[in-house]
């Protein structure tokens, strides 16, 4: 993969985790480049063709001789590029368990889609996409409209730390999700703000992992920070 290719940053310090012996890891990753349309069809735009080979080859540069479970949100085009993901880790001889859609993957957090959706396509055609999240991060948008970012943050980070401590024969995890959820977990365990670190980058990654007895948080743009877990 190219130094500019969509996805070249996080797989950096995935495979430098691996090097190290880190292993038992949940990257949770935005979906490859995708077609967009209008607020009322934002739902069903797929990835283009740059975002399917985009998928592809993230698979392909993933370390070889790793075992990945995969999952994705119901969302096609997140899971479409969680299965190409998998065939291209499957043609450099990787180990894989096919892909789960899971709803916590999806925006869980959102109570009346058609709106929000609109909202933030709003914020994105004024070009204030990051004031929208801090919008939400501040409690300025109903709750009828969508949850606390906080406990949304926290749900999510609980979910993620309870398939990392899952028994598996798999020791790598990946979640195709979307910019929303890497924003949650980027602003509250990261302390990147979506003003200062700009908008998430198509299969962009947050990696959470274990080692010892620890739990550590780490993306391109940031150190490991260790987890506080109860």
């Amino acid at each position: 993969m190219g130094e500019d290719a969509f996805g070249t940053q996080t797989l950096k310090v995935i495979n430098d985790l691996h090097q190290k012996g880190i292993k038992n890891y949940v990257v949770l990753t935005r979906h490859s480049a995708r077609h967009y349309s209008t607020a009322e069809n934002d739902m069903i735009m797929g990835l283009t063709e740059e975002g399917k080979q985009a998928s592809f080859e993230f698979g392909k540069a993933l370390p070889s001789n790793s075992s990945i479970r995969h999952f994705s949100s119901p969302v096609s085009r997140c899971i479409e590029t969680s299965e190409l993901i998998e065939k291209g880790h499957l043609s450099k001889g990787g180990k894989t368990q096919t892909n789960i859609g899971v709803d916590y993957l999806a925006p869980f957090f959102v109570r009346d889609g058609p709106k929000v959706i609109q909202m933030a396509y709003e914020y994105v055609m004024t070009g204030n996409y990051p004031n929208f999240y801090r919008s939400w991060f501040n409690g300025e948008i109903s709750a009828g409209l969508i949850d606390d970012a906080s406990q949304s943050a926290q749900r999510l980070l609980d979910t993620l730390l309870n398939l990392l401590q899952q028994p598996s024969d798999f020791t790598g995890n990946i979640c195709v999700t979307h910019d929303w959820h890497l924003v949650l977990l980027k602003e509250h365990y990261l302390g990147q703000r979506a003003e200062d670190y700009g908008n998430i980058d198509f299969l962009e990654g947050v990696i959470i992992y274990q080692w010892k007895d620890n739990h550590y948080i780490i993306n391109h743009q940031s150190e490991a920070r260790l987890l506080k877990t109860q």
